[in-house]
C-alpha cells in the first residue's frame, strides 16, 4: 500500500492518524483521493454505497478553501465482486463519474449546504465547549452525509 503512496488505516485504532497523514498530504498542496465510506461495502444487495464517515468533513474544515470533488465508480463491483473475486478482472469497463467542486468555506455559508450566517458563527462562539463540538458535529454529519448522496446521485450504486 505505501509504495502506491496509500495511506493505512487500522480499523481497531480508529482513523485518526490517517487523517493526520491525509491533513498532511494536503498542507503540502497536494491531491488526495478518499473512500469516505472507510471500506469496500461487502453488501450483497442494492444500495451497496454504505454511510460516510466524518472524515472527510474535519479535512475539508481543516482545509476550508481546498476543492472536495465528488467521484462515483461505476462498475468496479462487475471487475470485482467483494468476497468472490480474489483478482480484478482488469478488461472489463470502470466509468469513473466526477461531481460539482464545493469547498468548506462555500458549503458552510450556502443556503443547501451548513447555511451558516456570520451572526450564526458569532453565536456559535458563545456556547460552551460540549455545545460547539455538538454543533460542529452536526455540520461534519450534514457535510458528509450531502457528500454521499452526490456521490449516489453520480451512479454509484
Amino acid at each position: 500500500m505505501n509504495s502506491t503512496g496509500q495511506i493505512e488505516t487500522h480499523r481497531e485504532e480508529g482513523g485518526d492518524d490517517a487523517l493526520a497523514s491525509a491533513a498532511d498530504v494536503l498542507a503540502a498542496n497536494s491531491a488526495l483521493g478518499i473512500f469516505p465510506e472507510g471500506t469496500r461495502s461487502k453488501r450483497t444487495e442494492k444500495p451497496f454505497l454504505l454511510p460516510g464517515k466524518t472524515g472527510i468533513a474535519r479535512l475539508a474544515a481543516s482545509f476550508p478553501r481546498a476543492p472536495v470533488i465528488p467521484i462515483a465508480l461505476v462498475g468496479t463491483r462487475n471487475m470485482m465482486a467483494p468476497q468472490k473475486d480474489k483478482f480484478p478482472k482488469v478488461w472489463l469497463p470502470v466509468q469513473v463519474n466526477y461531481g460539482k467542486k464545493i469547498t468548506w468555506i462555500d458549503w458552510l455559508g450556502s443556503a443547501e449546504g451548513g447555511g451558516m450566517t456570520a451572526k450564526d458563527v458569532e453565536e456559535l462562539s458563545t456556547l460552551d465547549d460540549h455545545e460547539i463540538k455538538s454543533a460542529i458535529a452536526k455540520l461534519y454529519r450534514k457535510f458528509t452525509d450531502q457528500l454521499m448522496q452526490s456521490i449516489s446521485s453520480l451512479g454509484a450504486p
